[in-house]
C-alpha cells in the first residue's frame, strides 16, 4: 500500500484524465491555481463537473465565502458547476438532496467527498477540495480502479441533478442559478433560498484575508 500526501497523488490522476472529471466536494475553494488547472483540463476537451453545497445548504459560511469568488471564472472556463439544494426541512422543506452519503451530523445537504476520473478510477475519502484539506487537516482517502462501481456515482447524480441542484450559469455578465420545479425551468439571480442578511454576511467574510485557512 502506498502512503503519502493526497494532493500530488490526485493531481497525477487528474492530469491523466481524458474524457470526464466528476468532482463531488461539500467544501470547494479551488483558488486561482485550482481554477487554472480545471480550465486547462477543460481546454483539452475533458468534461469537468463540480457538485458542491449551495449557500442555502452549506454549514460552512466562511468556506462558502471563499468559494463564491471563483464561481464566475469556473463557469467562464466551461466547467459544469452545480450547487445542491437544502435538505428537507429547509426554507421550502421539499426534498433530500440525494447526495448526502452516509454519516455526518452537520446540517449541510452534501457530505460525500467522491471523485470520478473517466468513470474508471474513483476516489472516496475525507479530502475536500479546499486549502484546509490540502495544508492543515490530516485527511484520508482511497484511490481505486473499478469501472463497474465508480460509474454509478455520476450516473446516480445525473439522474436527479436537475431536481436536486442549481446549475450555476452565466446570463450576460452575471451569474444565475437554474433548476427545475416539476416541468418548469426556474432561474434565480441571487443565491436561491437565502436571505439578504445571509448573503451580506458571506460577502462581508469574503473580504477577510483568510482563504488559506478555509
Amino acid at each position: 500500500m502506498h502512503r503519502g500526501d493526497l494532493a500530488p497523488e490526485l493531481r497525477q490522476v487528474v492530469d491523466a484524465t481524458q474524457h470526464e472529471l466528476f468532482l463531488v466536494s461539500p467544501y470547494f475553494v479551488p483558488g486561482k491555481e485550482g481554477v487554472a488547472t480545471l480550465a486547462s483540463i477543460r481546454q483539452r476537451g475533458v468534461r469537468v463537473v463540480v457538485v458542491t453545497n449551495s449557500l442555502a445548504s452549506t454549514d460552512g459560511l466562511p468556506v462558502h465565502s471563499g468559494y463564491q469568488r471563483y464561481r464566475k471564472p469556473l463557469v467562464e472556463a466551461g466547467i459544469e458547476l452545480y450547487e445542491t439544494k437544502p435538505p428537507a426541512g429547509g426554507k421550502r422543506g421539499r426534498r433530500s438532496s440525494g447526495f448526502s452519503g452516509s454519516g455526518g451530523s452537520s446540517g449541510a445537504s452534501l457530505h460525500a467527498k467522491t471523485f470520478s476520473f473517466d468513470r474508471h478510477i474513483g476516489f472516496i475519502g475525507s479530502y475536500n477540495l479546499d486549502p484546509r484539506s490540502s495544508r492543515l487537516n490530516t485527511e484520508m482517502g482511497v484511490l481505486f480502479y473499478c469501472p463497474e462501481l465508480i460509474k454509478l456515482l455520476p450516473e446516480k447524480i445525473e439522474r436527479d441533478i436537475e431536481r436536486n441542484t442549481y446549475r450555476v450559469e452565466l446570463e450576460g455578465n452575471r451569474l444565475v442559478w437554474v433548476t427545475h420545479e416539476g416541468d418548469k425551468e426556474v432561474r434565480f439571480h441571487t443565491d436561491p433560498e437565502t436571505s439578504l442578511w445571509k448573503r451580506f454576511k458571506v460577502r462581508l467574510v469574503s473580504l477577510l484575508p483568510i482563504e488559506s485557512l478555509l
